[in-house]
Order: structure tokens, then sequence, then C-alpha cells
């Protein structure tokens, strides 16, 4: 009996550091509480039975998608989702790429169990950063590793290519928040 107490108190201390690391990670300006669309909190509850799929949230400048990225994994986190969580900013990413290429970094993205890339397409994607993306997307893909995708665009085909976005789009949750820019005004 004193195991099993002892194993769930491990277990419970796991979870909180993971939690706590999570946050330091996250940025400041997105720490805040707030609804989370249930769509996206759907989406989070089905990564502890491998059924997520990807994650693609859409819309204007300044409506929480980034937020909701941060939001849905630490929940999940919080929950106890132990899988390994990489979350990339848009400059993280244009840093990746290089050139030259972080190999390491990009192998990183390939393997983790959740990667979320922000601002995908808000920046100049070419022929060299689609040929670095295609393998990250395509393993991601094969291995059933969820992706959060957050971009501005209506359109992912025209700036990164039928096979990736084919492979995002997948059995993908996708959701479109609009309204205001929350950050307009403060």
């Amino acid at each position: 009996m004193n195991d099993e107490h002892d194993l769930a108190d491990w277990y419970a201390q796991r979870r909180r550091k993971r939690v706590a690391d999570f946050k330091a990670k996250r940025p400041a300006k997105l720490r805040h509480s707030a609804a989370l669309h249930e769509d996206i909190a759907q989406w989070g509850s089905r990564l502890f039975d491998q059924t997520a799929g990807n994650l693609m949230l859409f819309g204007p400048t300044g409506v929480a998608k980034t937020w909701s990225s941060w939001e849905v994994m630490e929940r999940a986190l919080k929950a106890g989702y132990s899988g390994e969580v990489l979350m990339l900013s848009q400059a993280e990413w244009q840093e990746i790429v290089g050139p030259p290429a972080d190999r390491e970094r990009l192998a990183a993205m390939r393997q983790a169990d959740v990667l979320a890339l922000d601002d995908l397409g808000s920046f100049r994607i070419n022929d060299w950063t689609r040929e670095l993306l295609l393998p990250v997307i395509d393993t991601r893909w094969a291995h059933n590793r969820p992706t959060i995708i957050t971009s501005n665009l209506d359109d992912l085909d025209e700036k990164l290519g039928e096979r990736i976005t084919s492979r995002l789009a997948d059995g993908a949750t996708v959701v479109v928040l609009e309204g205001d820019d929350l950050r307009a005004g403060r």
C-alpha cells in the first residue's frame, strides 16, 4: 500500500514539475486566463487516446490563436498528458531553417509528441523552407504525431504547397477564430 502511495506522489510531483516548466516557457503576454474554444478543448482531451490529429487555428491577427495553442497544451499537461511538447514561435522556426539549417532541431521537430508552429506562413517561405518543412510534416503525419499550427492565411497551399498542406489537413481539427484584435487599445 505504501509503495502505491509513493508512486502516486511521484507521478503527481512529476506532473507539477512538467506544468511548472511549461508555464516558465510560456510567453509572459500569454499567461492570462480566459475561456478556451470548445473545439480546441476537445482536441486537447483526445491527446490521451491518440486520436487528436492535427489542430489548425486560423483567423485574423490578435484573436488568441497563439494563446489557445499554449492554453490547450498547458491544460493537457495539468490533466496528466505525458508526451513531449515542442512549441515554436515564428522567430524560432526561422532560426531553425537557417541557412544553415539546424538539423538537430529539425530532428526534434519530427520526434516531438506534439509540435506547435506559430504564425505558419507569416514569413517568407521559399523552396529551401518547403524542402526542410516537408520531411518534418511528412514524418509527423506518417507516425500520427499531432501538429498545431496557427496562421492568419486563408489558403496555406499557396505558401506551403499541396503536399505539406494535405498532410496537415488530413484528419485535422480546424478552428477559425473570429473577432477584434485583442491587443488593440491596450
